[in-house]
């Protein structure tokens, strides 16, 4: 097998494999949430020592449910949207076009860094309806490469809790302006949330640290006119955490009472336009 290097991608774009890491190996769990095999498959095809992420089995599941519910929001936006945008913003090497499997009246859009791009050509079959878009996401001129006037839904996976504060408002200001109706899907933390993983093992190991706190996600209704909260997710999928282990669902069952500790993890829908 000719495997792929990646000397030409950065420490923050480097941090996608993380992810990806993550469902491939939870991909081979008994009952897998996500059943995820591409993934297993795409890090089959690259060059890079994944032993060095000491992923807890914890962190796999918490990946697995993060990215698990946003499909469902992706799914429930398309069952109710025949003809729409899907716009997966940071799609580093990600397989959800594969898991959702949309309909022939969606316009599949994956963007990410140019680079990420180049890679994800080389490790992934050319889909139809599917556009690949290499660009700095922090510049709105690739807005423009998508028609604004069908409802689009904005996935963003592990993402814009990278930016710095006055990145992220900008951006999805950027969002709100430019389509004319649509939904944005994403995961935050509050502060507590983003001390946290920044002390983990595995984010020392990239040189990067999240910025962005989200300590109430109503505040973005106020910083962005037009956004509206429609889902605040504090509770992942409680059919799925039960596998995680003891002392992490005991502390997680005990933190839902405290409010600084329950959106420590939020997964957050909002709505914006007609819709």
């Amino acid at each position: 097998m000719n495997r792929k290097h990646l000397t030409s991608l950065t420490n923050l774009q480097k941090t996608l494999l993380i992810t990806l890491h993550g469902k491939a190996l939870e991909s081979e769990f008994k009952n897998s949430i996500l059943n995820d095999h591409f993934a297993a498959n795409v890090s089959e095809r690259i060059e890079f020592d994944f032993s060095q992420f000491k992923l807890s089995r914890n962190a796999i599941v918490a990946l697995a449910i993060r990215a698990k519910a946003l499909d469902l929001w992706t799914e429930q936006f398309l069952t109710e949207n025949a003809q729409a945008n899907v716009v997966h913003v940071g799609c580093g090497l990600d397989s959800r076009h594969f898991r959702v499997k949309p309909g022939s009246g969606v316009s599949w859009w994956e963007v990410d860094y140019p680079e990420v791009i180049e890679l994800r050509k080389k490790v992934y079959d050319e889909q139809s309806r599917c556009h690949l878009l290499g660009t700095d996401i922090l510049e709105s001129e690739w807005l423009s490469a998508i028609p604004p006037d069908v409802p689009t839904l904005i996935v963003a996976e592990g993402v814009l809790p990278y930016f710095a504060e006055e990145s992220a408002t900008r951006f999805l200001t950027d969002i709100v302006s430019h389509f004319t109706s649509g939904q944005l899907a994403f995961d935050a933390y509050n502060r507590w949330g983003v001390l946290w993983l920044n002390q983990l093992p595995v984010m020392r190991q990239t040189q990067e640290k999240l910025h962005w706190v989200v300590d109430d996600p109503a505040q973005l209704e106020v910083a962005i006119p037009g956004l509206r909260l429609k889902v605040e997710n504090t509770d992942g999928l409680p059919e799925f955490t039960k596998r995680a282990g003891f002392w992490s669902r005991t502390a997680f069952r005990l933190s839902r009472g405290i409010s600084p500790m329950r959106r420590m993890g939020q997964l957050l829908l909002f709505s914006f336009g007609s819709l």
